[in-house]
């Protein structure tokens, strides 16, 4: 079923920290192990970071952090490599839980294909707990490390569902024509294409109108970059920001329109 993976509306408010999950203990140690750790949450696929056998990277969510069921992790390449997510309350101490009690119960990536890996209907942790804690760590167990990994997002599935859709797609080409005084034309191309997604969405009822608004405020409009499944593939895209703009056509029905614009890095 065709569906979005957005990013927590508090993804973005601090800078990953990369450490380590110290040994003998299950506390996190900040430190410069982990190269690049900031291009986990970068908003770009385009480089990736480094990180060695029991390292991590840890997201601060913030104290406001809503409960999350799904995370999607970009990879360049095709490995074995495996990563796991945690979640925990507290930034340093026992933030792995005895008995890794703080893995978010079916995150783990024994293998990672090239370019969106993603895990939905995540909800608990091993010892039972809601995900919604402030601080998550994504953790790498294996012994050659990670440095496919690209970007990291934390958040939510939407389906789209219980409406009538219809739309258009196709795709646009960064081209520059211009015409010399002889009339012949020459074109740059400054981009190669970028496919776009047009939705119209009818008959809207008041609780999925409050879903896709949670989505559409959770990335401010146009500002962050969601995941877009069309059936068959992830597609990274920016919403517009006429997007999820609602009217009222019926008393607690809406009608509204979703265009996306894939992103290339």
């Amino acid at each position: 079923m065709a569906h979005f993976i957005y990013p927590n509306a508090n993804l973005y408010n601090n800078n990953p920290v990369g450490g380590q999950r110290t040994g003998g203990t299950n506390d996190f140690a900040a430190n410069t192990d982990v190269t690049n750790p900031e291009r986990a949450g970068d908003l770009s696929i385009a480089t990736a970071l480094t990180m060695p056998q029991f390292k991590a990277i840890r997201f601060d969510m913030d104290s406001t952090i809503t409960a999350i069921d799904a995370v999607a992790v970009y990879s360049t390449t095709a490995n074995t490599h495996d990563v796991h997510f945690f979640n925990s309350s507290s930034a340093t101490t026992n933030a792995f839980g005895s008995g890794d009690a703080n893995f978010i119960t079916g995150s783990s990536y024994p293998d990672l294909t090239i370019g969106w890996n993603v895990k939905t209907g995540l909800s608990t942790t091993t010892g039972g707990a809601t995900a919604n804690q402030r601080y998550f760590y994504f953790y790498g167990n294996h012994a050659s490390g990670q440095s496919a990994v690209t970007e990291v997002i934390i958040g939510n599935k939407l389906d789209l569902t219980n409406v009538t859709l219809s739309g258009n797609e196709g795709k646009n080409f960064g081209n520059d024509v211009v015409s010399s005084f002889g009339g012949v034309e020459f074109s740059n191309l400054r981009h190669e294409g970028k496919r776009f997604y047009n939705f119209n969405l009818s008959h809207v009822n008041e609780t999925y109108k409050s879903s896709l608004e949670t989505m559409r405020d959770s990335v401010r409009g146009s500002h962050f970059k969601v995941l877009y499944f069309d059936d068959s593939t992830y597609h990274y895209v920016r919403l517009s920001n006429d997007s999820l703009q609602f009217k009222e056509v019926a008393v607690g029905v809406y009608d509204t329109k979703i265009n996306l614009v894939e992103q290339l890095s």
